[in-house]
């Protein structure tokens, strides 16, 4: 069945989805979806005090002459995330607008072992492109002066709420 309208509140620290689903001459709620702020994403800083961007790709021993992935060049930014070892759905907000969705089965892999830190193979074609593109998102961001709000929402069945939220909203930066 498909999502009639979806209410999105924000409240103090947390995001609560309400999902309204058609049911015959009515709309009736069907259940509510929790999210809850975990941190601010922030770069690390150097001991000037300037955000401290590195090349990972510089690094990778590219024996099979690779082409790096289309977010793979350029520079990157190291962050990291205080968060539990949950599978879920975490959403990316900034200024109240949902900026990207995903889903994950370790929340603090995800972030310091994925988005915080990039390897060097994610930059090459083959690799995991998504944590490239993320990275450069929060670098992008926090440049301008803008800050990523992560939320959460621990969950067993993570995929199947994360594809139904891509499903029935729209993000700046989740590829369809």
């Amino acid at each position: 069945m498909r999502v009639k309208k979806i209410n999105l509140i924000s409240l103090r620290n947390k995001i609560l989805f309400r999902l309204i689903l058609p049911h015959g001459k009515y709309l009736r709620e069907r259940f509510k979806i929790l999210f809850t702020f975990v941190q601010y994403l922030i770069p690390k800083f150097n001991k000037d005090g300037k955000i401290m961007i590195y090349s990972p790709q510089k690094l990778y021993l590219n024996k099979k002459n690779l082409p790096l992935n289309k977010y793979g060049s350029g520079h990157f930014c190291k962050f990291s995330v205080n968060c539990p070892k949950d599978s879920g759905v975490y959403l990316w907000v900034v200024d109240k607008k949902i900026i990207y969705i995903g889903e994950t089965k370790n929340l603090y892999k995800r972030f310091n072992n994925g988005y915080g830190h990039i390897s060097p193979r994610n930059c090459y074609e083959g690799g995991q492109y998504t944590n490239c593109k993320m990275n450069k998102i929060v670098l992008k961001y926090f440049s301008r002066g803008k800050t990523i709000k992560l939320y959460f929402h621990a969950t067993k069945k993570y995929k199947i709420l994360e594809q139904y939220l891509l499903n029935n909203f729209h993000t700046l930066f989740n590829e369809k």
